[in-house]
């Protein structure tokens, strides 16, 4: 009997702890022209790895409050740094670097830069919080990478840009909105 209630209160201690959850990156230089960078999701439940959460990187949580003073406004670009701007061949498939400057009235939740390649390949660098590497969610430097694969050379073009607050407000720029506001749209593989 006394075991058994030892094993309810367990399970009753075990059930009001929250789960807790954590990201982790890393950066690894391999042999030759190119690293990988990799993020890790460590959980103490099953909680932790919900396909809600994983669904859309770009869908931040619902809030649920609506105030008269409620954003409407989505989230801008000030600057675009791809580097490099210009990938060997022979380097691919090749780490290419992406450093952004995003603003927002209330706070920037994320965005994707959207590439494609002159084969057909696709690649994406994502921004969020966690690749914020200075200043704050309303005015802030994001940093995040892609791999870029093929075998042809060639351009990967800048598709769109698309740029999500925290309330929900999206906006999508495409190559030739961004080219015109000076920004860098394409990588050269030669």
């Amino acid at each position: 009997m006394r075991f058994q209630v030892m094993v309810v209160i367990l399970i009753l201690l075990s059930a009001a702890v929250p789960a807790a959850c954590a990201y982790g990156r890393s950066v690894e230089d391999l042999v030759g022209s190119f690293s990988i960078g990799k993020t890790i999701k460590i959980g103490s439940s099953s909680e932790c790895f919900s396909t809600a959460d994983d669904a859309d990187p770009l869908t931040p949580p619902a809030s649920g409050t609506v105030s008269p003073l409620s954003d409407d406004q989505a989230p801008g670009i000030a600057g675009l740094i791809i580097q490099p701007q210009q990938v060997a061949l022979a380097s691919l498939p090749g780490q290419v670097n992406l450093t952004a400057h995003l603003i927002d009235d209330q706070a920037v939740w994320a965005a994707k830069a959207a590439f494609s390649g002159p084969d057909g390949g696709e690649a994406a660098a994502i921004f969020t919080s966690q690749s914020r590497t200075s200043g704050t969610a309303k005015d802030g430097i994001y940093e995040s990478s892609m791999i870029l694969a093929g075998n042809e050379t060639g351009e990967w073009h800048l598709q769109n840009l698309t740029l999500v607050d925290s309330t929900g407000n999206r906006k999508t720029l495409q190559e030739g909105d961004l080219a015109g506001t000076g920004l860098p749209t394409v990588i050269a593989v030669v």
